[in-house]
């Protein structure tokens, strides 16, 4: 078995899956061990777990083929150069693992996640020396979502910290921005600062007005999403306007659509924001770009759909 970088991995005997590797419903990777979720280890010492020093990435596997692969690795080792986390291991070999990690699990339709750490050492606030970095992988069978049924969103105050840019594991704000919405019976916080919209707890909001889609531009108070660079690229080829400018609360609520856009939320209409009704005047576009982004998806994974 291969400790760190390596590749290769030992087999786990479990109810999930054969001794020699099989298919299973999930799987998880930890520093050269494949294991079910359930069963996967980490140490105490890891600093991801009492510091969140690490950065992630989520990614979509359709037909075990990887949607945007070398997007998201970019924006991984933007994360990593940010935080100074050094890791070691190429493009190439940190595809291999995740490759794998998706082949064992059975799904035709999973959510991948992996994360890397500034590695394992006794806590204390500095970089430990000759800590080797981490690396976790887990995937398991997620579909996609449905973009037919207008969602509820909640708006709540942007407490995060001021880089918001860089994918790191320090993520409460978020979950406790989540959480609220789920009590509040809604698919997602919208996060403002002063009145001024800038993302939600775990996906981009754009908004289409008057014939044109707009956004937050891409700066630290926002995560730079995969999916909504991809919407704003398909939208200049569809020739509609595209203008990356903050929008107020108000400017939101006056909306002709609002969409949701992350990994497997592919333009999720808005249809309420709290108990207040909005959006639902511009369906046509909004069907249109939800139409054009799916091709995209599907084409680019060269998987045939009938949509």
């Amino acid at each position: 078995m291969q400790k760190k970088n390596g590749v290769l991995a030992n087999d786990c005997v479990t109810p999930y899956g054969r001794q020699d590797g099989g298919i299973m419903e999930n799987i998880g990777y930890y520093n050269g061990t494949f294991a079910p979720l359930e069963q996967l280890m980490i140490p105490a010492l890891d600093r991801g777990v009492y510091f969140g020093d690490g950065v992630y990435e989520a990614l979509r596997v359709e037909r075990h083929r990887f949607f945007a692969l070398e997007e998201h690795l970019s924006r991984f080792r933007a994360s990593l150069a940010f935080l100074r986390i050094d890791f070691s291991m190429t493009d190439e070999a940190l595809t291999q693992i995740l490759q794998e990690a998706a082949d064992r699990v059975e799904s035709d339709s999973q959510q991948l996640y992996f994360q890397v750490t500034r590695g394992t050492a006794i806590r204390t606030h500095a970089f430990p020396e000759k800590a080797e970095a981490n690396l976790m992988v887990f995937t398991r069978g997620v579909p996609l979502a449905d973009l037919a049924e207008y969602r509820r969103v909640t708006v709540l105050e942007d407490t995060r910290w001021s880089h918001c840019n860089i994918k790191s594991l320090n993520l409460i704000p978020s979950v406790l921005a989540a959480q609220t919405a789920k009590e509040c019976g809604c698919a997602e916080a919208v996060f403002h600062k002063n009145g001024l919209v800038s993302e939600c707890s775990s996906s981009n909001l754009l908004m289409l007005k008057d014939g044109v889609l707009r956004t937050h531009p891409a700066d630290e108070h926002i995560l730079p999403g995969v999916t909504r660079a991809h919407f704003l690229m398909l939208a200049r080829r569809l020739n509609i306007p595209v203008e990356e400018t903050a929008f107020t609360l108000a400017e939101m609520e006056d909306a002709d659509e609002l969409m949701i856009t992350s990994t497997s939320a592919h333009g999720l209409p808005v249809g309420f924001v709290d108990d207040r009704p909005v959006c639902g005047r511009d369906e046509a576009l909004l069907r249109l770009l939800q139409k054009a982004y799916r091709e995209y998806f599907w084409d680019t994974l060269g998987i045939s759909i009938n949509l």
